[in-house]
């Protein structure tokens, strides 16, 4: 039996961190009975419950439940493309989800002419495109990145005001599957080494794997996280000797308790001190006897270590089968994921050159890649923030994705979240119901004194876009928000409760551009629903 055919050594239970309950989100009385902006206790000719229904909220529940996707097209409950390939604005919007959070009405504008691998060059060619704005912005909020509850402000707030979608989106990717959490790595006074981290990946984001996981090997917070800088010569920590092999680049069953005893031995001689945001590499500190690792011998060191792994037969498919995941559909075939191993060979494991093969794949533009992820809380948050152009500082951002069940900085354990694999683990009846809330806070706003934030401003986007008619106002946001794919019985269901009177309306009014007014709530009301619909929580 050879050296790759010997079952992988099991984790000990210590040697893995903390796993923390998800958040729990409490049910709202008066948001799960009113529409936007109604009073509690008063009830609508169409309550809000009821349409929501109507709408499709059974498929929102069976997605909550794990359902896939795949089963609710097969059943009519989702809007179909037909078998072809996806074409114009699905094409672009689905692009626009997958590699950024979502598409606006003016991302369609510049990237739509650019047809699609057009949009693909200017996603991966990010350097041309200018963020500082971006970074204007969050420069002037003056945030403490020190605190994790600012760090997550500032990256949510970066990936909402960014220019450069794709590169936020590979950082999220990075910090999902290289994982690091602030309530390990060395204390409050050294929380800022997550920033350094994730600014790490940021700069490497398209680099080779073999970069990637040098940098990573030497950065403060993960040797702080998975105990590597506790590695001495004649004493080596295994722990990321292991999760190194396991979880960041081959997979169980491809090493063995001596690859993991030889990796720690060779990956001895890099420690952090104190709350520095900076590592060093200590040669005597350097296990220097002969190892043997992966069927390699010699006085290895890390280098050797991350040389042997990038290289290694069963590495190109890990990170391919990861990146494919992520960004087109679970459970590729070995059929799906060969142009991808190839273009990681031949590229000297590029990962940039990965990416435009994985983005301009047949695959990723098919009808089982569209609408066939559920958005992550980062995803909806973000594409929510963005689609709805709230002014602000984001404050409550970092809440809501918690209560979604993703904060940032801090993933579950080593392994990152389950909804990266498997994205219906994403949704149950509790982060449903969140993300309800959440769309409930931000059209209507909050006069809380922790969190006071402002109503969306719908006259202003009813002015700004011309809008003429309840048909028009659900169309306009239909458009960026569903790629336009809304079905024409829930598309008269809308409009029916745009234009519909009671008692419990308000007095306030969306006044059209023909000079006809519409209770605020109603107006309000059917955004919500719209934003409601299960299209609208799939990627």
């Amino acid at each position: 039996m050879s050296i790759y055919d010997q079952p992988a050594a099991p984790r000990k239970d210590d040697e893995q961190t903390d796993k923390r309950p998800a958040v729990k989100v409490a049910k709202s009385q008066e948001s799960a009975a009113t529409t936007p902006g109604e009073p509690a206790g008063k009830k609508s000719a169409w309550p809000r419950r009821k349409l929501l229904g109507a709408l499709g909220l059974g498929a929102g529940v069976a997605l909550a439940a794990g359902v896939g996707t795949e089963q609710l097209w097969q059943h009519g409950i989702l809007g179909g493309l037909g078998q072809g390939p996806l074409v114009g604005n699905a094409q672009i919007g689905h692009l626009l989800r997958r590699a950024g959070f979502g598409a606006l009405p003016e991302d369609l504008a510049t990237y739509g002419p650019l047809g699609f691998n057009g949009a693909v060059d200017r996603l991966l060619n990010y350097q041309q495109v200018s963020d500082d704005a971006m970074e204007n912005r969050l420069k002037a909020l003056n945030l403490d990145l020190n605190k994790p509850i600012d760090q997550q402000r500032w990256w949510l707030l970066r990936m909402a005001w960014t220019q450069r979608p794709l590169l936020e989106k590979m950082t999220l990717f990075w910090h999902g599957v290289l994982t690091s959490s602030y309530r390990k790595v060395g204390g409050p006074k050294a929380y800022m080494r997550m920033i350094v981290q994730n600014q790490f990946f940021r700069e490497h984001a398209f680099d080779t794997f073999d970069n990637i996981l040098l940098g990573i090997t030497s950065d403060p917070a993960m040797l702080v996280y998975l105990d590597l800088t506790k590695s001495r010569k004649h004493a080596p920590n295994e722990n990321y000797a292991r999760e190194l092999m396991e979880l960041f680049t081959l997979g169980l069953g491809h090493y063995t308790q001596q690859d993991v005893t030889a990796g720690a031995a060779s990956l001895t001689g890099w420690h952090v001190v104190g709350s520095t945001t900076s590592s060093h590499y200590v040669a005597a500190d350097h296990n220097t006897q002969m190892k043997q690792y992966l069927g390699h011998t010699g006085n290895l060191d890390y280098k050797d270590v991350v040389h042997i792994l990038a290289n290694h037969p069963a590495a190109s498919w890990f990170i391919c089968r990861k990146l494919f995941t992520f960004f087109a559909y679970e459970n590729p075939s070995e059929t799906d994921l060969q142009p991808l191993v190839d273009t990681y060979t031949k590229s000297n494991h590029n990962i940039g050159a990965v990416m435009r093969a994985l983005l301009l794949s047949p695959q990723f533009s098919s009808p089982k890649a569209y609408h066939s992820r559920i958005k992550s809380p980062t995803e909806f948050v973000v594409g929510t923030y963005r689609a709805l152009g709230r002014p602000g500082d984001g404050n409550e951002l970092g809440r809501m994705t918690a209560g979604m069940g993703q904060t940032l900085f801090d993933p579950p354990n080593v392994a990152g979240w389950p909804g990266d694999k498997i994205s219906s683990l994403w949704l149950n009846s509790g982060t449903w119901l969140a993300r309800l809330n959440y769309i409930d806070l931000l059209l209507v706003g909050s006069r809380s004194a922790n969190n006071a934030s402002q109503a969306l401003d719908l006259q202003g986007v009813v002015n700004a876009n011309r809008i003429d008619s309840p048909e028009h106002f659900v169309d306009y946001f239909a458009a960026f928000l569903l790629d336009g794919n809304l079905s024409a019985d829930r598309r008269t269901q809308l409009i029916s409760y745009f234009t519909s009177q009671d008692k419990a309306s308000s007095h306030e009014e969306i006044t059209l551009s023909t000079g006809k007014g519409y209770p605020l709530n109603r107006v309000r009301g059917t955004l919500y629903l719209l934003m409601g619909l299960p299209e609208y929580q799939l990627n």
